[in-house]
């Protein structure tokens, strides 16, 4: 492979304090200048007055903006930076329920996937030779667990907290349609009812991982 001859000036924005370092400290091995920040208002800023080459984002920012918020407004608004996704999410409509594709060119990257696939210095390469780059959410994984896009939605809202009659009520739906729900996606989640563990509390750690796929 061939190595990148320039020095990169790389947005990472990631509100993760570990995964922030760790991705940080590998890009600055690299050779290539990393300043990160957590949230969308912050990176936007940062764009503005650092112009970066290259902005890598999660997907899953916490309260605010999504990645997804931002890739799009610096698709339209920077169409000259170069765009990856680094997330746990096998699908951004784990994030975003309303999502139906992403900008042209734009990298996407799982990240317990990285060393398995990609080092980081090959998904560099790939973004500057402007070379596609094979989504990591295409190899196959047999913990890989698939849902509907609807249990997919009811998951983001159980990852924001929300309540049964939360739910109900932001859908329109009657209280007894949201159960009937939540116990079809604790189905499909091989979750099942026991005493040492409350169910809500693991559908939100599968979401979080990268076991989740939309079908």
């Amino acid at each position: 492979m061939a190595v990148i001859e320039k020095s990169l000036n790389i947005l990472l924005v990631e509100d993760e304090t570990f995964t922030k370092n760790i991705v940080s400290e590998m890009i600055s091995k690299l050779g290539h200048s990393c300043y990160s920040v957590t949230n969308v208002n912050d990176a936007l800023i940062s764009i503005k007055n650092s112009k970066p080459n290259l902005v890598i984002t999660d997907l899953d920012l916490g309260d605010g903006p999504s990645g997804l918020d931002l890739i799009n407004k610096i698709y339209r608004d920077h169409p000259e930076i170069d765009l990856v996704i680094l997330t746990a999410h096998r699908s951004p409509i784990l994030v975003d329920a309303g999502f139906k594709q992403l900008p042209p060119n734009v990298k996407y990257v799982i990240k317990s996937e990285i060393n398995a696939i990609n080092t980081f210095e090959e998904i560099l390469h790939n973004v500057i030779s402007d070379k596609k780059l094979i989504k990591s959410h295409s190899a196959k994984n047999s913990d890989e667990i698939f849902i509907s896009k609807t249990q997919a939605e009811l998951l983001q809202l159980i990852a924001q907290g929300l309540s049964n009659q939360a739910i109900a009520e932001k859908r329109g739906t009657t209280l007894r349609a949201v159960e009937a729900l939540v116990n079809r996606t604790y189905e499909a989640l091989n979750l099942k009812v026991s005493d040492s563990r409350n169910l809500r509390v693991e559908a939100v750690k599968l979401w979080k991982s990268s076991k989740i796929n939309v079908k």
